[in-house]
């Protein structure tokens, strides 16, 4: 599957931005045959299928989604605003699904033995959990590469108090 996210990132220009962001990812992904600590097993630095320029769906050098805070404020909110509205939409899916199946929470704590369970009962609690407490997966669409943070908060104090040199940086993630 594939999910678009928005790495905000500090940096002096746009291609810096797109550079730390892209070769930070590369990084954190490593050897893709020996990898298992990353949630995504590739991705695609500058927007990819959704990168609206023919042709540059899969050109991991396009900048041309990269927005700077300084040069477009209302465009770098935007997308921000865009990713946590992302972010609530599968909570409210994932908190129905829950809700439909009408788990008995007790009854799993009551009968856990020390062992993993391999059921699924409550796999949309699970996912959740992981978005209220700022885990960065799939369902988050906004990370803060800077701060290590699913959280806006720190990127906008830090915009509030005078750094306009945020970028963010749309990439393709493949999980």
């Amino acid at each position: 599957m594939h999910v678009l996210q928005r790495i905000a990132v500090q940096a002096d220009d746009k291609d810096l931005a797109f550079r730390t962001v892209k070769d930070n990812l590369e990084t954190l992904l490593g050897d893709v045959s020996t990898n298992t600590n990353t949630w995504f097993d590739w991705f695609v630095t500058g927007g990819g299928r959704w990168n609206p320029n023919e042709g540059s769906q899969y050109n991991d050098d396009d900048q041309s989604m990269t927005i700077s805070y300084d040069e477009n404020p209302q465009a770098f909110l935007t997308a921000v605003d865009e990713g946590i509205s992302n972010r609530l939409l599968e909570f409210e899916q994932y908190r129905k699904y829950y809700n439909e199946k009408n788990v008995d929470i007790n009854a799993y704590l009551d009968k856990y033995d020390g062992q993993m369970s391999f059921d699924f009962s409550l796999y949309e609690l699970s996912k959740m959990i992981d978005m209220m407490y700022g885990k960065w997966d799939f369902n988050s669409y906004f990370f803060d590469m800077q701060h290590d943070t699913t959280n806006t908060k720190y990127m906008l104090e830090s915009i509030d108090n005078g750094n306009k040199n945020w970028y963010i940086v749309f990439v393709d993630f493949h999980f």
